[in-house]
């Protein structure tokens, strides 16, 4: 009988201290696409990517006005398809071709480098935010449906503390 007692005395302890164990976990959410989009460092990345989109429209856009000025010289003199000013224009449209291909995908890998730089910093940012403020868990609440957290109330969300520490 005692025994007994002592092994439930025992489980008892484990289970109180199972629950105070639970009363300390502190969890928090945060909206990554938000920290993405809101940092000042982001906006900057943003503003340096429409910059370069910009200049290689404009680039492209002289190119194809002037791609289209020979083709409208051409055809008012009456150039043959088989003709060297033809064959110089054909080449000429395959490079511009190219021109919009590079640029697409510069700013594509511009894009891609730099998400990742940002990415990779509001983790370290959410990291340090967690390790400081003694948070044990961290979800992302970003929009997708169905994604790791369905519902959480703001009192767990620590997304604007986040854009400040990455603003810092």
């Amino acid at each position: 009988m005692r025994t007994i007692r002592v092994l439930l005395a025992a489980v008892a302890m484990v289970l109180c201290g199972a629950v105070a164990a639970q009363a300390e976990f502190r969890v928090a959410t945060v909206d990554v696409n938000k920290v993405l989009n809101e940092s000042k460092e982001a906006q900057g990345v943003r503003k340096k990517l429409d910059e370069m989109q910009a200049a290689a429209a404009k680039k492209l856009e002289t190119k194809r006005a002037s791609l289209k000025q020979l083709e409208e010289k051409l055809r008012a003199k009456g150039t043959t398809d088989d003709s060297k000013d033809a064959e110089s224009f054909r080449e000429q449209a395959r490079e511009f071709d190219r021109m919009v291909k590079d640029s697409r995908e510069d700013l594509q890998k511009e894009f891609m480098k730099s998400n990742k730089v940002l990415t990779e910093k509001t983790m370290t940012a959410v990291q340090k935010y967690a390790l400081s403020n003694k948070i044990d868990l961290v979800l992302d609440r970003g929009q997708a449906v169905r994604g790791p957290v369905l519902y959480a109330g703001p009192v767990f969300d620590i997304t604007d503390e986040i854009v400040k520490v990455m603003n810092q």
